[in-house]
């Protein structure tokens, strides 16, 4: 009875063990299609990256040969047998993704369909649709070899797979000393800053391409810094205006966006997906403590979040001024090292259940042999 207690345990425990892997459906994005195909006959041809020409032709795309990093969007051209899909997707298409953990997001995405009829993937047709994939860009100081794939599914079958591999690098490091915060640092990618143990406190001025910030270092600790602007497609289409969002990704003493004139408004993406505005003003010949004078729209005590600049002509919903930033949507988890993936834990918890049952049994068995 023992041995047989015994065997049914192991299976249970490799049960356990084989359900970890991480997959993940994406229903986002320009759905409502009425066309009646089946994912079955689509084909992917065709892919841009960060909407520039295209820079592959086949299922698979090779980082080494495309220089793919965190954050970058690829838009995955929807084919079948007679070329390009437009139009949205028919509604009952999902994408569907394997290790999900390096992606932050996947859409069906319509080109040139905004309210500006703004074109986004470079010599693309109009109102093509693509699978839209945002690469995750949560990496810090590690490499990482970067494998998933995709496919677009229906209740009845499925499209080609597309893989996508490459190398990620992690963020490079750069220790400061005291003496580099009397300039200003300029930041043209993603880094990370170490202030050298045994330094004074201190604060450094950032550019971050044109956006200026000020950071308290304090010895031996990292700072990581993502200069790039991301461009939300769909909060642009909801507001009507082109939303450029920056990651603050460390609280920061002040964030000041460069501008001419107080025609602009300083926004952040709240907690539920909208732009709230925060508190700005608009300063001349503002000094920071690098000596560098600049007119803009200043903010202080800056947290985690993301923001934007934005023209004040658009509409904003009202909302409480503790709901302004949401400070989960760029926050580090605390150990800021690499990341523990996504296991897809809603998978194994039927496994998890399997083998508690299967152990009370057990022991409940064992005692009555006694």
């Amino acid at each position: 009875m023992k041995k047989i207690l015994s065997v049914v345990l192991a299976g249970a425990m490799i049960l356990g063990m084989s359900v970890t892997s991480f997959a993940k459906d994406f229903v986002g994005g320009d759905k409502g299609g009425d066309r009646n195909e089946a994912a079955s006959s689509l084909v992917f041809n065709n892919v841009s990256l960060n909407g520039k020409a295209a820079v592959a032709h086949n299922a698979h795309l090779n980082g080494k040969d495309s220089n793919l990093k965190g954050g970058d969007v690829l838009y995955f051209l929807v084919e079948d047998g007679s070329g390009a899909l437009t139009k949205a997707a028919d509604n009952d298409w999902k994408i569907k993704i394997n290790n999900a953990e390096y992606v932050e997001d996947a859409v069906f995405f319509v080109d040139g369909t905004d309210a500006k009829n703004n074109k986004v993937v470079t010599g693309g047709k109009d109102e093509a649709l693509y699978v839209k994939v945002t690469l995750e860009n949560d990496f810090d100081n590690f490499d990482e070899d970067v494998e998933f794939y995709f496919y677009i599914a229906d209740e009845n079958g499925q499209s080609e797979k597309v893989s996508v591999s490459y190398k990620y690098e992690g963020l490079k490091e750069v220790e400061l000393k005291k003496s580099d915060l009397d300039w200003v640092l300029t930041v043209d990618k993603a880094k990370t800053y170490k202030y050298k143990k045994g330094e004074k406190s201190g604060v450094a001025t950032i550019d971050m391409n044109g956006i200026l910030a000020e950071l308290k270092m304090y010895a031996g600790e990292k700072y990581s810094i993502d200069p790039d602007l991301h461009y939300d497609k769909d909060l642009s289409k909801e507001y009507d205006v082109d939303v450029e969002l920056l990651t603050v990704r460390d609280d920061m003493e002040t964030l000041f966006f460069k501008a001419d004139k107080d025609n602009k408004m300083i926004v952040a993406l709240d907690k539920d997906g909208d732009l709230v505005e925060v508190d700005a003003k608009y300063v001349t010949d503002y000094k920071f403590g690098s000596g560098k004078r600049v007119d803009g729209y200043l903010v202080e005590n800056v947290k985690y979040g993301k923001y934007a600049k934005v023209s004040n002509k658009i509409e904003l919903n009202d909302k409480k001024d503790e709901d302004k930033v949401d400070e989960d949507a760029s926050k580090p988890t605390a150990d800021t090292t690499k990341p523990n993936p996504n296991m897809g834990a809603n998978d194994f918890v039927g496994a998890a259940v399997a083998l508690a049952v299967v152990s009370v049994a057990a022991a409940g068995a064992l005692s009555l042999k006694k």
